[in-house]
Formats: structure tokens, C-alpha cells, sequence
């Protein structure tokens, strides 16, 4: 990727904006289909995180990428200020855990979303690492909590209590993304990639089972994205 503030390409950025508005918006079409809060969430929380995934790929132009992001986060702000509209302050309430507020949520999403832009910043050349770490995310902590909740039959606690089969919807969902992540890189045929996709997914399920609260958003790819650098960069 080039970094130009004078080589726009408008038409990308208007896709890619429309792109992001639409998908913020499918928590709404979740609730019509008369999902749980916490379905909505996490659902809501795969389809987003997992489109995220590959917005870098429309891009030449890291600028084009950044300003797209500026303009969608302004017109989701514009529409939260209109009283009959709100749209942020519904879709954080939609978004939280029952439990929490939703500033939890805000919280989670602005740091999360910080350590994927620097993630892209500094693998912007190596688009699979960014794409590999959101979809542990997306996948992996996506499908941890969707199998966990409704059949985590078997509970174990070291910060926080997780359940054998949510980890083993993390390591089913980790493989699944750094597998469609390197495979739309053209990096499957690598030397020893098997291994390597089987050694960072179980790095996830680990540092998942570590964490509470909202860091594994935080802590996921951030380990992910030093685990792909260690075994396929260095």
C-alpha cells in the first residue's frame, strides 16, 4: 500500500463507506428476526469484525482506507445526534451484555479498533496478518461464545469461567480464519504452513481462555498477529 493524500479514489472510499454503514446496521436486522441480546451481539460482533477483515483489500492507498473510516464514524455521529434516530446509542445497547453498560461497549470498540489500525499500519504489505487477527476475533472469540453459551456443558475457570466447548469453538474458528485468511493471500502452499496455522490457533484458544472481561478483543489479535509475524515473517 502507498500512503498518498492527494491520489484519492473517491468511488473506493463511497464503496467502502456504504459498505461499513450497511454492516453496522445489520444488529438492527437482527433484532427484526427477534434474536436474543446477547445473539445479536455476537452475531452482530462476527459479521462486523469479519467484513472489517478485508476493507484493507479494496484499497491502494492506506489514506483512502483511513479517510473512509473518518467519514463513516462522522456519519454514524451526525445521525446520533438526531434524537429520533440515535443510531450509536441503540446499537451499543443492542451490543452490550445484559450485565454491563454499554459504555463497556464503546470502550471495547475504541481500543480494540485502535490495536487493529496499528496492527494495519505496520502490516500494511502483509495484509494476512491484519485480516488473520480480525477473524480470530470475528471467528474464533465469535464462535467461542456461540457454542459456549447455549452447549459449554463442561466449566472451567482460571480468570474468568469459559466452558471446554466455547474453547474449542475458539480453536475451531481460529483455524477457520488464518486458513481463509492466508488462503486469500495465496499463502497456502507455503512450507510448513499446516503446522504454523495449527500453532497460532492454539495460541488463541489459549490466550482466550486467559482472558476476561472484553480483552481478548485486545489481547486475541494482538498475540495472533505476534505469533504469524514470529513463524511466517521473520
Amino acid at each position: 500500500m502507498e500512503f498518498s493524500t492527494t491520489n484519492l479514489d473517491w468511488a473506493i472510499i463511497s464503496i467502502a463507506v456504504v459498505i461499513m454503514l450497511a454492516t453496522v446496521n445489520v444488529v438492527f436486522i437482527l433484532k427484526l428476526m427477534g434474536l436474543e441480546r446477547w445473539q445479536i451481539r455476537k452475531i452482530g460482533h462476527t459479521i462486523l469484525n469479519t467484513v472489517a477483515a478485508f476493507i484493507p483489500y479494496l484499497f491502494t492507498n492506506i489514506f483512502d482506507l483511513f479517510l473512509a473510516l473518518i467519514i463513516t464514524i462522522g456519519t454514524l455521529l451526525l445521525f446520533s445526534l438526531i434524537p429520533q434516530i440515535r443510531i450509536l446509542q441503540r446499537i451499543f445497547f443492542l451490543c452490550s451484555r445484559n450485565d454491563n453498560s454499554p459504555w463497556e461497549l464503546f470502550i471495547n470498540s475504541t481500543l480494540m479498533g485502535a490495536v487493529m489500525l496499528l496492527i494495519l499500519w505496520f502490516f500494511q504489505d502483509n495484509l494476512f496478518v491484519f485480516t488473520a487477527a480480525y477473524l480470530t476475533v470475528s471467528l474464533g472469540d465469535g464462535l467461542g461464545e456461540l457454542i459456549g453459551k447455549p452447549f459449554g456443558s463442561i466449566k472451567y475457570k482460571i480468570l474468568s469461567e469459559k466452558s471446554l466447548e466455547g474453547s474449542l469453538g475458539v480453536l475451531f474458528g481460529s483455524l477457520l480464519g488464518i486458513t481463509i485468511a492466508l488462503a486469500v493471500n495465496s499463502m497456502l502452499g507455503w512450507p510448513g504452513v499446516w503446522w504454523k496455522i495449527i500453532v497460532v490457533a492454539v495460541i488463541s484458544m489459549i490466550v482466550e481462555a486467559l482472558s476476561f472481561s472484553f480483552i481478548d478483543n485486545i489481547t486475541l489479535p494482538s498475540s495472533v498477529t505476534l505469533a504469524l509475524y514470529l513463524l511466517f515473517l521473520l
